[in-house]
């Protein structure tokens, strides 16, 4: 039998791991050796190191872990998760530990207090700041977003609680080249969050002024028909393929039609008549808006 190879201590194994790693400029792969010996060990000492480079790295969502995990209560680890909770804009956790221990006169309180107002200050100027490039980009009459950048800026207005949000919504329903379905979504979070009494759209190539007293929300609209109710109508008349197809053009059409579908449909059972013996119904549903209105127009001109 060969020599018996005395395999090192635990700790001092994971500390040597994490060393080397250092040593390479490793800092994630000593972390996760320090984390994982100290989730076998819970070595102190494992902890104190692992503690540090976490802070060194400003690895917020490591340290909130961390400190859940282990439920580690020293004044030492709290006051940093604490501050962690900032940095990730968990506010109201840390609104509700100062509300239990307001009596309790510490200097990093005060600290931590400083440091979650100027954090939402910031978060309040970096909100701004988007709405202003927003805006900016909006301006370019030619420009086409795509489709993630369209999807960017929705949800960013949409998320919005700034009161500038309203004129930029405005210059997206001005763009040119930003489909009816985009419009139509944002004007519907106009008439939810926004102030201005009217407002401009550009729809089909004319300029409308849509004002809020005569504007309905898509989802408050008689043609608005959740999915499964939807689809349990058409079943009973229809293949369950095409009924999926039509439901799903339904529920797009009149979202692209918004605000206008008064004009172009009068009741649902004259749709369905029409458009189920269609038979380009699914390439229908990626028309562009202009080939889109004309099938519309032909509705109009030929329904019965």
């Amino acid at each position: 039998m060969g020599n018996t190879i005395e395999f090192p201590n635990k700790e001092d194994f994971y500390i040597q791991k994490a060393n080397q790693c250092q040593k390479e400029e490793d800092l994630i792969g000593a972390i996760d050796w320090l984390e994982k010996g100290y989730i076998k060990t819970n070595s102190e000492q494992l902890l104190e190191k692992l503690w540090t480079l976490l802070y060194r790295t400003q690895d917020w969502n490591e340290i909130i872990w961390l400190v859940e995990e282990f439920e580690l209560k020293e004044e030492k680890y709290l006051s940093v998760y604490l501050e962690a909770l900032i940095h990730m804009n968990r506010f109201e956790q840390v609104e509700a530990f100062l509300k239990e221990y307001q009596q309790l006169e510490s200097p990093w309180i005060a600290s931590l207090q400083l440091k979650m107002m100027n954090q939402k200050l910031k978060n309040e100027q970096e909100k701004v700041q988007q709405l202003q490039e927003i805006g900016e980009a909006l301006q370019a009459q030619n420009k086409i977003f795509s489709v993630e950048e369209k999807h960017y800026i929705t949800q960013v207005l949409i998320d919005s609680t700034l009161a500038q949000k309203e004129y930029v919504i405005q210059l997206f329903l001005l763009h040119p080249q930003i489909p009816m379905f985009d419009k139509a979504i944002l004007l519907d979070e106009w008439l939810e969050s926004g102030t201005l009494e009217a407002i401009q759209l550009l729809w089909n190539g004319e300029m409308k002024q849509i004002k809020r007293n005569k504007l309905f929300s898509i989802s408050k609209s008689r043609f608005y028909k959740e999915e499964s109710v939807l689809l349990k109508e058409l079943i009973n008349h229809f293949p369950m393929e095409e009924a999926t197809m039509l439901a799903q053009k339904w529920m797009q059409d009149t979202i692209r039609l918004y605000p206008f579908q008064e004009e172009y449909i009068s009741s649902f059972e004259e749709w369905i008549k029409y458009f189920s013996k269609k038979e380009e119904l699914l390439q229908s549903l990626f028309y562009d808006d202009a080939t889109f209105i004309k099938q519309y127009d032909d509705f109009r001109e030929n329904k019965y």
